[in-house]
């Protein structure tokens, strides 16, 4: 599955010269295996989300992340350099839906939420540490808190 906002993005959002859209090296899709109803459910936000008493992201290259708990405690931040969009800095849940993912483990929607949800600075240049180090690392952390699918909402 495609998505075709990324060169739109691409091309209107980066300064000179304009970003090349570099595919991962290899398939990352993986079949669902559980009913969604079923299932442990974490969010993934490319917003550079963090709460106010994190470390804040610091460069535009910034490979790090940092995990968000799902209950909604603290003050969220978001050190995304874009300047796509005022309004989420004022409510992050337009970006980081967890009340919406709470409403949906509530009705029996998703089986369950994860413990904590992650978010990275998008708009990184480097696409293999990015596919090597970054996405493991965090692809690591849902595994062992057993989430069985993430949803990406990109910034």
């Amino acid at each position: 599955m495609s998505f075709e906002y990324l060169p739109i993005m691409a091309q209107a959002g980066a300064p000179k010269p304009p970003r090349v859209l570099v595919p991962p090296s290899k398939q990352a899709w993986s079949p669902i295996t559980k009913p969604v109803n079923q299932s442990t459910i974490a969010l993934l936000s490319s917003a550079a989300l963090r709460l106010q008493d994190q470390e804040p992201f610091a460069p535009r290259e910034d490979l790090s992340y940092r995990r968000i708990p799902a209950d909604p405690v603290g003050v969220i931040i978001i050190d995304h350099h874009s300047g796509i969009g005022r309004v989420p800095k004022q409510d992050p849940e337009i970006i980081f839906p967890r009340t919406a993912l709470t409403s949906l483990a509530q009705h029996g929607t998703i089986g369950a939420i994860s413990p904590f949800h992650f978010s990275f600075m998008g708009g990184v240049r480097r696409p293999q540490e990015i596919e090597y180090e970054l996405a493991p690392a965090i692809a690591a952390d849902l595994k062992k808190m057993g989430v069985d699918l993430a949803l990406l909402v990109p910034y």
